[in-house]
């Protein structure tokens, strides 16, 4: 019974933790057309999270089959989950909704959640062996509901991702066209502001040197006879 009100506790915690985070969601710049973000992380993941609450709220130990070693393994792995529900995930989801367009606020949702899966899952395992046929497919529903939500959440943190490589490719396209288009108003505003050169003055051709005048040589007069 202990065990059973501890999980109704957690969940409470799981959801007023969602229901916070709706105003600071509500605050945020509305993100580019290409990343999708319109769902809100806890709204992924909280309905697996309360099928999780309630399976392990179900689980009596008391009517389990096995060794004791067993049944305190599975009580353990009970303890983690509803540690996580309760004290961990609230914190975390209520960042990743703040922020939706964030992917580094999402990824811890999805780590964290990649683990609680791999614990219910051991206790999944534990119960094929000793567990009552209801506890059992309690477990197993909220096994595979959890493993529909983390992989729902690793597509949209995916989709973020993709959307965002696409938005800075676009961008530094646009920044590369627009350092080009400033290159080249750039040279024409230099070369309209630059006065022609001078053209060159026509050199004066200097006159031809008069040639120099000859003298013939008299011819000696002859002597008389």
């Amino acid at each position: 019974m202990l065990r059973a009100v501890s999980f109704v506790l957690a969940l409470s915690v799981v959801a007023a933790a969602s229901t916070q985070a709706a105003p600071a969601f509500a605050q945020q710049a509305a993100a580019p057309p290409s990343v999708p973000t319109q769902t809100k992380p806890s709204e992924l993941v909280t309905p697996a999270l309360v099928a999780v609450g309630n399976a392990g709220s179900a689980v009596d130990l008391n009517k389990w089959r096995g060794s004791a070693a067993v049944k305190q393994d599975v009580d353990g792995n009970l303890g983690s989950i509803q540690k996580d529900l309760q004290g961990t995930l609230p914190p975390l989801l209520k960042t990743a909704d703040a922020s939706p367009a964030s992917v580094s606020a999402s990824i811890p949702v999805l780590l964290n959640i990649d683990a609680l899966y791999n614990v219910l899952l051991r206790v999944s395992i534990s119960g094929k062996a000793g567990a009552p046929r209801d506890q059992q497919e309690s477990i197993d529903g909220a096994l595979s509901t959890l493993d529909r939500a983390r992989r729902d959440l690793g597509e949209r943190i995916a989709r973020i991702a993709s959307g965002q490589e696409k938005q800075l490719a676009a961008l530094q396209t646009a920044l590369q066209q627009q350092a080009a288009s400033i290159t080249t108003m750039q040279q024409a505003a230099a070369a309209a502001a630059t006065p022609p050169a001078p053209a060159p003055k026509p050199k004066k051709k200097k006159p031809a040197p008069k040639p120099a005048a000859t003298t013939t040589p008299a011819t000696p007069a002859k002597p008389a006879q």
